[in-house]
């Protein structure tokens, strides 16, 4: 369809509100299982209905909003589904009746190429780009060699703002590790107030992705681990490591003030958790927040994630948010103020 006959389609419709009784939910190819699980643990009432990989819809008993509460932690992006889309102008039909103010295309799987722009020329006279809060937002999620599948969501604080759940992150060619874009994440995730002068602690910090990321913000960061840090992260200021174990960290070996705390240690979480409990007493008294990244070792763990968040705020934490983050792989990001 050419751009002008869809703006002459746009300007004709009636909108209606669109009825559905069912959810989406993107995610990371291969996590369909975690999200079915985590959806049974926070949103019981949902049955699953038909998955493709990175995509999962449930029906419901009762009719699903665009405003419907996200239904699982490692959902991408979570909605009102409207369904499959044969091709471009179908889609242009179906989403002109809705009333969008917004327009989100992107690949089913994030790190596939797929060819997204005759779906963006058919769309063109939708606004596009990152949503605003309140923003109705059509999003429309393809794949190779398969119908597209079109979604309702309504912009808010547990939606991230750019499409298909992306947080745009500058990342240099020298960072060691996917630590640095998974702390810049969680950072603009939370608007985490970390600025230059702040101190933070990283267990599990080899070889040195987040403590780099912190160090260019002009924090001084103190890297705990057995493993070497990358030598482009040792060489930069304020950058402290202390090559030992989480387990025999004292009290004694930490700064006298700390602002933020960083768990990333390959250990199971109620195991890494156990060791933090035994710092916290020593560290709260200065502590802004911690950011956990959490090891899905066992998808059986995603029915402990209520229980952990519990004994996250047994910490003095106030808020625990969380999500698995774009970058995160088998894991989840808990962010703690």
């Amino acid at each position: 369809m050419e751009c002008a006959s869809a703006v002459k389609l746009l300007r004709r419709v009636r909108y209606v509100v669109h009825v559905t009784n069912f959810a989406f939910a993107t995610c990371l190819p291969g996590l369909e299982t975690a999200v079915k699980l985590d959806v049974a643990r926070l949103r019981p009432e949902l049955r699953f209905a038909y998955s493709r990989p990175g995509l999962v819809t449930f029906k419901s008993p009762t009719t699903i909003a665009p405003d419907d509460r996200p239904g699982s932690v490692f959902a991408r992006v979570w909605g009102a589904s409207i369904g499959a889309s044969r091709d471009p102008d179908d889609a242009v039909h179906k989403l002109a009746q809705v009333g969008a103010t917004c327009v989100h295309i992107f690949a089913r799987d994030l790190d596939a190429p797929v060819e997204l722009a005759p779906w963006r020329d058919a769309l063109a006279a939708f606004p596009s780009g990152p949503a605003r809060e309140g923003d109705l937002v059509a999003d429309v999620i393809v794949a190779p060699d398969e119908p597209a599948w079109l979604g309702l969501h309504r912009q808010d604080r547990e939606h991230l703002a750019h499409p298909g759940g992306v947080i745009p992150v500058d990342v240099p060619a020298a960072a060691p590790s996917r630590a640095y874009a998974k702390i810049l994440e969680a950072i603009a995730w939370c608007e985490l107030p970390i600025a230059a002068g702040q101190v933070a602690v990283e267990i599990g910090a080899a070889p040195g992705g987040a403590v780099m990321a912190l160090a260019q913000r002009g924090l001084e960061v103190w890297g705990v681990d057995t493993g070497e840090l990358a030598p482009e992260v040792r060489a930069l200021p304020g950058v402290h490591h202390l090559a030992i174990k989480v387990g025999a960290l004292r009290w004694e070996d930490l700064p006298a003030h700390v602002d933020w705390l960083l768990v990333d240690v390959n250990l199971a979480p109620q195991v890494a958790l156990h060791e933090v409990a035994r710092l916290m007493p020593r560290l709260k008294p200065t502590l802004r927040g911690a950011v956990f990244t959490l090891k899905l070792n066992d998808v059986a763990f995603v029915s402990e994630l209520g229980e952990l968040a519990d004994r996250i705020a047994g910490f003095g934490f106030h808020d625990v948010r969380m999500r698995h983050l774009p970058s995160n792989r088998r894991e989840v990001c808990c962010v703690a103020r």
